[in-house]
């Protein structure tokens, strides 16, 4: 699976990250929402229960609390507050005709708790005179229809005391959600519901607008972080491009600092710091190869001219004649990598000096390919040769000799007894393209990525030993490049082996042979 850009990355964890947050703050504004719009209920409920009392002595006074209610609440009351009101042995007095089925009135017989009638009396939302307390004349303590209840002849009615601890929850019925707070003294309790229908609602606003703004929110708290991301990662793709520009041919690339901030500013000098040194030693080295193997050209070129003089002087078939021959074939050996490590080295430092020409190359490679079936008599290879006629490319014709050279001495070289090898060279899409295949051990999967490298060679089955020294496919690649071309391993399997390289094509074709 392909892993996702960093920006990207940055961008959606910002999202997710906010969107916690953000979830996790709604929920808790909603409870304490949810929380608030109760205690507001309860208040609500406790002020119901207190402002008028006196109003529960008898039948007549429920009546006059309903149209009370009615002209508080008006017409539609009845969806909004429910009433049931119980005597000191817990016998149901009045009950709201209208109060839902669902809701037992029997579970409200709960045994409130006796509380300080004093802090009652202080408790916000009543008006209830610390005076009237348990064991004064407060009316209570006559039953009902005693003196301060009704309009009595006994005066106007005094409040009644709750010393009982209120107790509130919330009782679901079929189609509405009432809160319930149960009031009372050792005489009456007095139970009051609230309608939540409104509350509900308010809260599902709440609800609704938080999920609808979420997603709107999540969207720009990730442009967001993309934005940063992309301008905190700007360094990243600065030293990414400078590091692609940074080949053997581009050594003088440097990272340029933008000073966007102090950390990037670091790693951009020390990257930079870091390339200076790679330019230096690079061309420190490739200036010794190139110097090494120039010095070396004389010395050698002069040891050969002395072999072959001591050869011709030599007796045939005398110690000293093969002692001279073996001689000469290790300086020819010397010649040829010297020879090879000058033409990579100028090739790294982009010095690569071409005399182009116009060259048949149809005509070259047919030359070459006689040479080549003297050299595989012994081993009686197989040549199937398909060369199209007169393809003409701009090119150093000593240099791309000795690319194709090495590329046909190498199917020779790791072929096998009575082997194969296919030559084609054909026009197409404006190139020449070259391509060489041999029977053989062909070339271990593990092994096929190390190929071009400098003095690599390639391990056998069986031990096999090849001469060689593993420079012969670096620089046919290296000259292939120069020309604006490229070589590269078209198939390397178990028993067959083959390379492709093309060149730009100058000229049209004519026929096949």
């Amino acid at each position: 699976m392909k892993a996702l850009p960093s920006r990207l990355k940055i961008a959606l964890l910002s999202a997710g990250i906010s969107g916690l947050v953000l979830v996790v703050f709604g929920v808790v504004m909603w409870l304490l929402i949810y929380q608030v719009r109760l205690e507001a209920v309860d208040r609500e409920i406790r002020s119901l229960g207190t402002r008028h009392p006196g109003l529960f002595a008898g039948r007549g006074n429920y009546e006059r609390l309903a149209g009370s209610l009615e002209s508080t609440f008006g017409d539609d009351y009845t969806n909004h507050i429910i009433l049931l009101i119980k005597d000191a042995a817990r016998r149901t007095i009045f009950c709201s005709p209208y109060w839902p089925k669902e809701i037992a009135p029997d579970i409200y017989s709960l045994r409130l708790e006796e509380t300080n009638h004093i802090a009652m009396a202080q408790d916000g939302g009543t008006n209830i005179p610390a005076a009237a307390a348990p064991g004064t004349d407060s009316g209570m303590e006559r039953g009902f229809g005693g003196r301060g209840f009704g309009q009595g002849r006994g005066g106007p009615p005094p409040n009644v005391v709750f010393t009982k601890s209120p107790k509130f929850f919330t009782v679901k019925a079929a189609n509405s959600t009432w809160r319930v707070g149960v009031l009372g003294n050792d005489d009456v309790t007095l139970v009051i519901g609230l309608n939540q229908q409104e509350v509900e609602q308010e809260l599902n606003r709440v609800r609704a607008a938080f999920l609808l703004t979420l997603p709107v929110a999540l969207f720009l708290v990730g442009l967001g972080g993309w934005a940063v991301a992309g301008r905190a990662l700007r360094p990243l793709k600065t030293i990414a491009d400078t590091a692609e520009r940074f080949t053997a041919r581009g050594l003088e690339q440097r990272i340029p600092d933008a000073g966007e901030s102090p950390e990037a500013s670091r790693v951009i000098q020390v990257l930079n710091r870091m390339m200076e040194r790679l330019e230096t030693s690079f061309r420190q080295a490739t200036r010794f190869s190139a110097d090494a193997s120039h010095e070396l050209k004389t010395p050698l070129t002069v040891m050969q001219g002395e072999l072959e003089s001591a050869l011709k002087s030599a007796a045939p078939g005398s110690a000293e004649q093969r002692l001279f021959s073996n001689l000469l074939d290790e300086t020819q050996r010397l010649k040829t990598i010297t020879r090879s490590l000058l033409l990579l080295a100028q090739a790294d430092a982009g010095q690569l000096k071409l005399a182009r020409e116009p060259v048949d190359l149809s005509a070259e490679l047919d030359a070459m390919i006689e040479d080549a079936r003297v050299l595989a008599a012994d081993v009686h290879l197989q040549f199937d040769v398909a060369i199209q006629l007169q393809l003409m490319v701009v090119a150093d014709r000593a240099l791309l000799h000795t690319a194709l050279f090495n590329l046909i001495m190498n199917a020779i070289k790791y072929n096998e007894t009575d082997g194969q090898i296919s030559v084609q060279l054909e026009a197409a899409n404006g190139q020449v393209v070259f391509t060489i295949g041999n029977t053989g051990p062909g070339i271990p999967s593990d092994e096929q990525t190390r190929i071009f490298d400098r003095f690599y060679r390639v391990s056998h089955a069986g031990g096999r030993q090849v001469d060689g020294i593993g420079l012969g496919l670096s620089l046919a690649r290296e000259i292939a490049r120069a020309h604006g071309g490229e070589l590269s391993l078209k198939e390397g399997r178990a028993g067959w082996t083959a390379f492709v390289l093309w060149l730009p094509a100058s000229g049209n074709a004519t026929g096949m042979k």
